[in-house]
């Protein structure tokens, strides 16, 4: 992927998950040539984590380097699998469907995605938060965009389509 995810926007989300496709996400997922996008619980953070199906591979190679790591330091292999698990078995794919996508029900109930999502790029992935759950991030700079979002939401048309 030569394209970054970087921007924010808050989307409104219907009932059954669709949401438009933000301006900044758009842009950054215009080179991939699958109509999907990979949407997984988020390791760290209380939100969901996105990605092209390009960017599998990538993950799978970052935990290969960290596996033989840890086996060099003589760790056990349990957190690997823990993370292979979290990476690849607790995700779905998503698919683009002209300006809007699916959130999947599974990751909605993961991430705790009700009828507003703040999309936010994080460079070569980007993230799907509540804002509830945004507001309460120990980085400041964070809650403050997460505010400033809610506050000016009103301003600019953020529909489902």
């Amino acid at each position: 992927m030569t394209n970054l995810y970087h921007g924010s926007e808050l989307c409104e989300v219907d009932a059954d998950g669709n949401v438009a496709i933000p301006a900044f996400l758009e842009d950054a997922l215009a080179p991939e040539t699958s109509p999907e996008i990979v949407v997984a619980k988020h390791q760290a953070d209380s939100c969901l984590i996105g990605y092209g199906t390009g960017h599998l591979s990538t993950l799978a190679e970052r935990a290969e380097r960290r596996r033989l790591a840890e086996e060099d330091r003589g760790e056990e292999a349990r957190g690997h699998y823990h993370r292979m698990r979290s990476t690849f078995g607790l995700s779905e794919r998503m698919k683009r469907e002209g300006k809007g996508l699916r959130i999947p029900a599974a990751m909605r109930h993961l991430g705790r995605i009700d009828d507003l999502a703040l999309f936010v790029g994080t460079g070569d992935s980007f993230e799907i938060w509540n804002p509830a759950l945004a507001l309460e991030s120990d980085d400041e700079h964070f809650r403050a965009l997460a505010e400033f979002r809610l506050r000016t939401r009103g301003t600019k048309t953020t529909g489902v389509h």
